[in-house]
């Protein structure tokens, strides 16, 4: 253009009115978002469009076998929805994973594999499962207190579902969890 001598000026016209230019040009467009005949004039798909929508097909996929399997049934409880539990950051200790799986530390778990003859707690209640910990043990009656006192602060209803707990109030929980000594129990 430099070379045929054009001079360019640019200016900024209000809503594109007069400018016979603008005019054409917001036409196109228009017709090119519209249209369904119009060729396709660029077909390349951003590498994070692919990337995010396997990651979601991912999570759709376990999502579905999750649902279906019978396993894991007690872990199911804290977390029914997989996306609430990835988006999670959680302190992952061998508490935490002992109160959401059912597996490790309880004297219930034990006794499965005649490791200890008595599931029993020490409180003497009921069998050592994570239900009884959570919400009946009585050598764990203040942690619990505190517990329902720190939700109830936090604007949260008495007593909570195992899901909320996890997902809702997760450093309330863990802060619980992080109490137990098993040893002890």
């Amino acid at each position: 253009m430099e070379n045929n001598n054009w001079i360019i000026h640019f200016t900024w016209v209000k809503a594109q009115i007069g400018n016979c230019g603008n005019e054409i040009a917001d036409h196109l467009a228009k017709e090119a978002a519209c249209g369904s005949d119009v060729d396709i004039a660029y077909t390349k798909i951003p590498k994070s469009a692919v990337t995010s929508e396997l990651k979601e097909k991912g999570v759709q996929t376990w999502q579905s076998e999750w649902d279906a399997s019978n396993k894991g049934e007690l872990t199911k409880t804290f977390f029914p929805i997989v996306k609430d539990k990835i988006s999670k950051r959680l302190q992952m200790c061998i508490n935490f994973s002992t109160i959401i799986n059912g597996h490790g530390k309880l004297r219930t778990y034990f006794h499965r594999f005649k490791i200890i003859e008595d599931p029993t707690c020490l409180c003497k209640m009921s069998s050592q499962t994570t239900d009884h910990l959570l919400w009946e043990c009585d050598l764990l009656k203040k942690q619990r207190q505190v517990l329902r006192n720190s939700i109830m602060k936090a604007g949260g209803i008495w007593p909570v579902t195992n899901s909320d707990l996890a997902n809702k109030y997760t450093k309330f929980f863990q802060r619980l969890v992080n109490t137990i000594h098993f040893e002890s129990l």
